[in-house]
Formats: structure tokens, C-alpha cells, sequence
């Protein structure tokens, strides 16, 4: 298959987060911390903090914005209309596709070992903790093939996550069983 690699500054904004965020102030965001995210795709335990001036517009989440942790990245987050207006720590970056740019195609190559080697290549690192920058996301040459082709890979990407989140969800019920089958043979003899 035929298709060009482009730097992904060209197909996406790079965008940090921001500092600045207090236990009080004049205006209340919404902030996602590296640990709220999942790798199924949700967000546990988003909370309020606060800062003296307003965001700029910029670090206002929308629809499609990936986010990437900064250090040890492995998974993204996608942004949905129901987590838009959120905004995000300086411990993340968020990714916003242009224009022609498949945002689930864009977040499934944001996972993929050889995309993350390749930005941690750019730099030659090679430490413990893996620390990205945002000249490393805006220097790594990805493919960028047709856009009926990244929304086929983008929907795949979405399918193989819900399906990691249900197998995780099976596994959970799987045990709750199991542990109160054993507790009920154990106690009551499995006399019922």
C-alpha cells in the first residue's frame, strides 16, 4: 500500500498543559491528570481546580483532542463530547488533528510501539522514565494514508478498545462469582 509520512506537526497541533492551576481562584476547570486516564478509554476521578485568569481558549479540550502522557506515554485518551470544555495538567499533551486527519486513525498510531520508539529515538533517550517534549511529537514522521483508510483503522482501534474494556469488565464479574460461589460452599456447606 501506497501512502506518504508526514511529520505529525503537520497533521496535528501539539498542544501543552498548562501550569498554573491552584486550590482556589477566580476561575473553575475541569483539569485531567495523567492518572484519570484508563487504558480502555475513560476517566476516573476528574477534579475542579482553580486559577487567577481564564484558559486560553487553546487548552480547552474539544471533540477529537487526543491527550498523551508526557512521561512514560503507552496509551492515549480521546476526547468525546461528553469530557469537551475539560481541560488538562502540564503533565500532558493534548494532540488536536487538522484538517484531513482522522482523529481515532491519529490516536491508534499514538499507541503503536513504533510511533512511541520512533519519538524516542528523535532525541536518542534511552532512560528509566521516558519523557516526551513537544518538539519530539512535532518531529516523528508517521504514515498518513487515505482518509478512507485511517477511518477504517481509526474504527478498528475504537472496536479493539471497547472490546479490551468489556473482556476487563467480564473478568471482574467472572471473579465476584467465583469468590462468592467459594464463600457460599465454605460457610454454608452449598446447602441451598
Amino acid at each position: 500500500m501506497q501512502f506518504q509520512r508526514k511529520k505529525l506537526g503537520a497533521i496535528a497541533e501539539i498542544i501543552p498543559g498548562l501550569t498554573g492551576f491552584e486550590a482556589e481562584g477566580s476561575f473553575k476547570y475541569q483539569v485531567i491528570q495523567p492518572n484519570n486516564l484508563t487504558d480502555t478509554g475513560t476517566l476516573e476521578g476528574v477534579t475542579f481546580q482553580y486559577r487567577a485568569d481564564p484558559l486560553p481558549k487553546k487548552q480547552q479540550l474539544i471533540p477529537g483532542d487526543i491527550l498523551i502522557k508526557r512521561l512514560n506515554p503507552s496509551f492515549v485518551y480521546q476526547i468525546q463530547v461528553s469530557t469537551a470544555g475539560l481541560t488538562f495538567s502540564q503533565n500532558l499533551f493534548a494532540v488536536r488533528p487538522r484538517e484531513g486527519t482522522d482523529s481515532s486513525y491519529l490516536a491508534f498510531l499514538l499507541e503503536q510501539p513504533d510511533v512511541l520508539g520512533e519519538i524516542m529515538h528523535v532525541t536518542g533517550k534511552a532512560t528509566v522514565v521516558k519523557a516526551i517534549s513537544a518538539k519530539m511529537l512535532n518531529d516523528v514522521e508517521v504514515p498518513v494514508p487515505s482518509m478512507e483508510t485511517q477511518q477504517k483503522i481509526g474504527k478498528m482501534w475504537e472496536l479493539f478498545r471497547k472490546r479490551r474494556k468489556l473482556l476487563r469488565e467480564y473478568i471482574a464479574e467472572n471473579e465476584k462469582m467465583e469468590s462468592c460461589l467459594a464463600s457460599k460452599l465454605l460457610y454454608d456447606g452449598g446447602n441451598d
